[in-house]
């Protein structure tokens, strides 16, 4: 058994420490403050695989943890993104409500986009969210990615005065200054759906329910929590970096760092190339549990091609 210490109490702190538990480590988790995770997480938001896959890899289910508290995970139909626009995940439903309200031309142009965005998360998968990024995979398939282009070229380009404001809401930052792919999320919505947690009486109950959920995993897993690094671990995870600011734009996204940052060093989280997103945070954790793992052990944990394949086809039920 290793020791390992994960700096910050952040959703990608709280998840490697529980991958890495449940694993057989010694983990030692270094938070300031008596609540871990954020507080700002959206209640409602899009492919939960990410949080099924951690709860079943640390522990029990993710929909028999919120059992216990009385809570589940549930569809949302729609999203509101203007006043007088709620937007549908579902490809048809899309269709139906944006042909109504914008006309067939509107609804066939944000149908394309969307196919457009869903072969750019194909290509955006195995780079730093479901496998290490791999500089020279990278550049064979910038073309793919729209390298060189932000979102808000993408929204300009859509020139709607709604469904523009819907692209440049999918930045993980300033839409002037985010790479093209970050709107990928939009066709990772319209794959995976919709969902919020909600109560016993099928009210919204927030996403906090869900860290909240994690958070016991880690006191079940024995994580142990403290305010000062000792400096005496086999391998350390940073959880909590940030990206420097000439690092933002279009063309600097591979500049941030990977799982392994130096000998025995690694990271998950905003800094990482999965990015700032809830679902990129826990896919980014996930990528530093295994190369820790494999590192400290010579053991791979990490699922097959086959397998990450299989999990990103399935539609929003088997999200």
């Amino acid at each position: 058994m290793a020791l390992i210490t994960v700096l910050g109490g952040t959703l990608a702190g709280m998840a490697v420490a529980a991958r890495l538990a449940k694993a057989g480590h010694e983990v030692i988790l270094v938070h300031e403050g008596d609540r871990l995770g954020p507080d700002d997480l959206p209640d409602v938001f899009t492919f939960p695989a990410p949080w099924r896959d951690l709860f079943t890899k640390s522990g029990r289910t993710l929909a028999a943890e919120l059992a216990g508290t009385g809570h589940e995970l549930t569809a949302v139909d729609s999203r509101k993104v203007a006043d007088d626009l709620d937007l549908p995940a579902e490809r048809g439903a899309q269709w139906r409500v944006l042909s109504e309200a914008y006309g067939p031309q509107v609804a066939e142009r944000w149908r394309d986009l969307l196919d457009s965005l869903d072969d750019i998360w194909q290509a955006r998968r195995p780079l730093g969210l479901e496998q290490e990024f791999d500089r020279d995979a990278f550049r064979a398939a910038r073309k793919d990615l729209w390298w060189g282009r932000t979102v808000e070229d993408l929204a300009r380009k859509f020139h709607h005065p709604v469904l523009s404001d819907v692209i440049r809401a999918s930045a993980e930052g300033l839409p002037s200054r985010s790479p093209a792919d970050e709107a990928m999320w939009l066709a990772v919505e319209r794959t995976f759906g919709l969902w919020q947690v909600t109560d016993a009486d099928g009210e919204p109950a927030g996403t906090r329910v869900l860290v909240d959920a994690l958070a016991r995993r880690l006191t079940t897993r024995g994580v142990e929590l403290t305010d000062s690094d000792t400096g005496l671990a086999d391998a350390v995870v940073e959880a909590e970096g940030t990206i420097p600011e000439s690092w933002r734009g279009p063309t600097v996204w591979p500049k941030r760092v990977g799982s392994r940052v130096a000998h025995r060093t690694y990271a998950c989280g905003d800094h990482t190339h999965a990015g700032r997103t809830m679902a990129g945070q826990l896919l980014s954790a996930a990528l530093a549990a295994y190369a820790v793992h494999f590192d400290l052990t010579g053991e791979n944990i990490h699922p097959t091609n086959k397998e990450l394949n299989r999990r990103g086809k399935r539609g929003p039920r088997g999200a």
